[in-house]
């Protein structure tokens, strides 16, 4: 590989999917690249921004495209506002990046600013689209969203903001295009398909499956972190590493964090690494229940139940069957195989407790610093997922000495305003809960994923 300097990519790194996104954003279309978690799907845009990848992909019009790179999760709020404002930011700067002049620099900030401004914040669209025309018709860039972890805000988002994303888009056609990175397909991410089918069928038409890396890249990311911690892999650790983590960009990395902590057990521990089985558990999170019934079947040796046969084309597609380092009807990871194997995960579930380590995971994220009880509200309800929970329970499970103490009680007050910071903290959109569920008149449950791994 041709590598450019030491902190950078190689020119054909994740050369396959660079290509087919530039070809589609060459020709004006948007595009969705889905991929399992910590596959890479971040550093994948964030590289769409680098010079040299442009110039070599998009011929002579390459500086004519401004790539403006959206992380979901820095939005102030996950609503429709909080991505509008943070577009406007994240444009304010890549313009800054490349030199406009002193009255764009001055408009720009001004619109954002209006946009934050609690009077004018609902105007917020109106802004974007200002700043977006001045972009593109004084400008003359062509201008591309990177938008990534859009899976949780595509839940939450109001039906009205696909609309507007669409219609700002089809305003500035050719000139404005949208790639959205998601763990999942844009479809499955919300019950009703109508509520996005407007930027849906924009961006779902032209979309980019990222898998695990090919054997070169694997190699040299791994070679990077080698570089990057002064230390030298024998031939047969590498090789070892990279068959049992499949090349998975998560798995590489907690992989040889295990080979650092211990050089002289790295197949012992890697299966029991706490790293390892977090990225094991990200991946998990990420597949839709047919996909994990599918995987439960093919990590246990069984055959595929009929209904599931479909599912198979599309766990290629993500990369969990195949690979450079298994056969072509396998999983790609015996990592992840021995996970599923060992841990029994719960089908559709997007709520996993680390109870070892007391740490709460909702689709693939990690939730820090829960209280103490809003900790022990979650534990209790997992642990009896999908069964209604009543007040007593919770009362006596959550305050043992308030409910032993005779004369004593708990207040249901006590309880929701519990169950209320819990909602903040896990629910895509806590006024509308879909994990923590109120039973009128019989109390809470769990409603998440099956109850029995089948």
């Amino acid at each position: 590989m041709t590598v450019r300097k030491e902190s950078e990519l190689p020119l054909n790194f994740r050369a396959e999917a660079v290509t087919t996104i530039l070809r589609y954003v060459a020709a004006g279309d948007s595009c969705s690249v889905v991929g399992i978690g910590s596959v890479g799907k971040s550093n994948l845009l964030r590289s769409l921004q680098e010079k040299e990848v442009r110039r070599a992909k998009l011929g002579q019009a390459w500086n004519t495209y401004l790539f403006v790179y959206i992380d979901v999760n820095k939005s102030l709020k996950r609503s429709l506002w909080g991505l509008l404002e943070l577009m406007l930011h994240q444009l304010m700067i890549e313009v800054t990046n490349q030199g406009a002049d002193e009255v764009t620099l001055q408009t720009i900030d001004d619109l954002h600013g209006r946009a934050t401004e609690p009077k004018t914040r609902y105007l917020a669209l109106r802004y974007l689209d200002r700043a977006v025309s001045m972009v593109c018709n004084q400008l003359g860039w062509r201008l591309v969203f990177l938008i990534d972890e859009f899976d949780e805000l595509c839940r939450a988002m109001p039906r009205r903001g696909f609309a507007a994303l669409r219609a700002l888009r089809d305003d500035h056609k050719y000139w404005l295009i949208y790639v959205v990175a998601t763990r999942l397909e844009l479809r499955r991410l919300r019950e009703e398909i109508s509520d996005i089918e407007a930027f849906e069928e924009l961006v779902s038409p032209h979309t980019i499956w990222l898998g695990p890396y090919s054997e070169d890249d694997a190699r040299f990311m791994l070679h990077r972190l080698e570089a990057r911690h002064d230390v030298r892999l024998e031939e047969e650790t590498t090789n070892h590493l990279l068959s049992a983590t499949g090349g998975h960009p998560g798995l590489l990395r907690a992989g040889f964090r295990v080979m650092i902590e211990h050089p002289g057990n790295l197949q012992g521990m890697l299966a029991s690494s706490s790293q390892v089985q977090d990225e094991c558990r990200r991946i998990w999170l990420s597949l839709a229940p047919k996909e994990q019934k599918a995987v439960v079947s093919l990590a246990g040796d069984m055959e595929v139940q009929p209904q599931l046969t479909g599912i198979m084309e599309q766990l290629r597609h993500k990369g969990l069957l195949g690979g450079p380092w298994v056969s072509a009807d396998r999983i790609f990871s015996p990592l992840f195989a021995e996970y599923i194997r060992q841990r029994h995960p719960v089908v559709g579930a997007r709520v996993h407790i680390d109870r070892q380590r007391r740490i709460v995971w909702v689709d693939g994220r990690k939730i820090a610093g829960l209280a103490p009880l809003e900790y022990k509200l979650i534990e209790y309800l997992e642990g009896k997922r999908g069964q209604v929970c009543s007040r007593d329970e919770l009362a006596q499970y959550l305050y043992p000495e308030d409910m032993s103490l005779e004369g004593a009680g708990v207040t249901d007050t006590r309880i929701d305003s519990v169950v209320k910071r819990l909602r903040r903290r896990i629910e895509p959109n806590p006024r509308k809960p879909r994990y923590i569920v109120t039973v009128r008149g019989h109390g809470l449950r769990l409603a998440d994923g099956d109850e029995v791994n089948k």
